[in-house]
């Protein structure tokens, strides 16, 4: 009887070890597993996954980071471009003339917002655009100059437009889309000049866009249309303000 309860007490004690091993194991791993989310290889793995991108489709993307948000971590925004997605759309369904002629448009361009407190992707954001031209991202002071806010420019045949997009609860949503040029090539251009001013309804700044003209440009091939960055130059003529509404986290002009 005696024997028997010493081992009952040494079981006790060996299964104890374990668990307190097994927790501690599982802890580690936590812990050294949350870092890996801002390695590339970790976004890479994600975005290939997310987007069902196989070994074989050649695709490009870019990372960012920055402060997106009120707290103090670097958040991250990766965008993806899939050309050649769309272009073997285009191939398979033997469409390759039209598609060519509205520049491949679609849902090619994508852009991935990663927490950096809670180290979460977002869902893929598609930005509907000419695949030619891959997105271009800044960052800018908008809502509140602790933090910043996304910035995209993107293509639509010989036309460029801006989109702004504000991180929220952990998503990126749009909040303003404004048109920068269009016509390029063409006889009859237009353009305009953004500016930013001290909020007059919130905090978040005012968009002022102002009237400008667009660089005389020859199109030899029509690629070239979504690689070729023309001068604006301002007229200093106010067309429209916008402002912010809170509530809706938008923005909103006057009439």
């Amino acid at each position: 009887m005696k024997y028997a309860y010493l081992i009952f007490l040494l079981l006790i004690v060996t299964a104890c070890k374990d668990n307190s091993e097994n927790a501690d194991n599982t802890t580690n791993t936590t812990q050294n597993d949350s870092p890996a989310i801002f390695n590339d290889e970790s976004i890479v793995r994600h975005i290939e996954s997310v987007l069902e991108i196989p070994g074989t489709e050649d695709y490009d993307y870019a990372i960012y980071r920055d402060h997106l948000d009120g707290d103090d971590s670097v958040d991250i925004v990766v965008t993806v471009n899939l050309l050649q997605r769309a272009m073997d759309y285009a191939i398979e369904r033997d469409i390759v003339q039209i598609k060519a002629e509205e520049g491949f448009m679609g849902n090619y361009n994508f852009i991935i917002y990663i927490d950096g407190a809670t180290k979460t992707f977002a869902t893929p954001l598609a930005v509907p655009s000419s695949p030619h031209a891959k997105l271009t991202l800044n960052f800018e002071n908008i809502r509140s100059e602790a933090y910043k806010d996304i910035v995209i420019d993107y293509r639509i045949r010989n036309a460029c437009f801006r989109r702004y997009f504000a991180i929220t609860n952990g998503f990126a949503r749009e909040m303003f889309d404004i048109k920068i040029f269009d016509g390029l090539g063409d006889v009859e251009t237009e353009a305009y000049e953004i500016r930013y001013a001290p909020g007059t309804y919130s905090l978040a700044k005012d968009i002022l866009v102002y009237k400008a003209t667009l660089e005389d440009v020859t199109i030899t091939d029509p690629k070239d249309v979504y690689s070729t960055n023309p001068e604006i130059t301002p007229t200093g003529e106010l067309e429209r303000t916008w402002y912010y509404h809170g509530v809706q986290g938008k923005y909103f002009t006057q009439q």
